[in-house]
């Protein structure tokens, strides 16, 4: 298929050293899940990606998130949907993780996100998670023994719960899970993620592609069905790219 062909071209790139990234949703993740990870103490990742859902419709989620204190993290996020009007959401999120990762038990993390989408009448989204994210194989530099080296494959299992609000509200908690594999040199990250469906709305699946070109910044593709929390009719392609901005501390001077 045609999105499989470049998403193989996005793996030859330049080689960098992964991170995890700000998903669509605004948490560190991979497109509309999250994951157990944050970005570390001042650091601050700033994405953008474009999707175009088909020819009259097309979305730009745009997010930062900074890193305000070891294994916690807050978020902004503004995605403009036109399809000849404007529809525009503007989330807040934060992610803390109340247990790191040890050699038997997961890193688990706990969020909450709060948005708007403005579409002639606001709509408030009101989201709260909990996800645990375990490796599941450890890269292997020197495995040679079938031919070849091996990278490091890690798991995330989470529960979602979303409010959405406009005079009434809906609720719907739903469970979602995803999958990582990075190379064996750590240049790419190769992620699937599915949540069941809320009401009559798709689950959301996607497919993810994620490369860094320098040290600080990546590249990534997809196929997905995510906007926002939701899941949409349709799959389509999706670029992106972001940064991540570290500020070294001031040198100090000795006299």
């Amino acid at each position: 298929m045609f999105w499989l062909g470049i998403i193989g071209a996005a793996i030859v790139l330049v080689s960098g050293t992964v991170c995890a990234a700000p998903s669509h949703l605004g948490p560190t993740g991979i497109v509309g899940t999250p994951t157990a990870d944050v970005v570390g103490a001042r650091q601050y990742d700033v994405a953008a990606d474009y999707v175009e859902w088909d020819s009259d419709v097309k979305s730009w989620p745009i997010r930062l998130v900074a890193g305000v204190a070891d294994k916690l993290e807050v978020g902004v996020g503004y995605t403009k949907w036109s399809d000849g009007g404007s529809i525009k959401i503007t989330p807040v999120n934060v992610k803390a993780v109340v247990a790191p990762e040890s050699g038997s038990s997961p890193a688990v993390a706990v969020g909450a996100g709060y948005g708007k989408i403005k579409d002639g009448v606001d709509i408030k989204i009101t989201t709260l998670y909990a996800v645990a994210t375990k490796t599941l194989s450890e890269a292997e530099d020197n495995y040679y023994d079938e031919g070849g080296m091996r990278g490091t494959v890690r798991g995330s299992l989470g529960i979602m719960y979303n409010k959405y609000s406009n005079g009434g509200s809906d609720s719907y908690t739903e469970p979602f899970a995803s999958l990582e594999y990075l190379t064996p040199n750590g240049n790419t990250t190769l992620a699937v993620e599915y949540k069941t469906k809320e009401n009559d709305m798709d689950a959301v699946s996607s497919l993810l592609v994620r490369h860094m070109v320098t040290p600080n910044t990546w590249v990534q593709l997809g196929w997905t069905n995510s906007f926002y929390s939701l899941g949409w009719d349709d799959h389509e392609l999706f670029l992106g790219i972001g940064y991540r901005f570290a500020p070294q501390p001031e040198e100090e001077w000795y006299y």
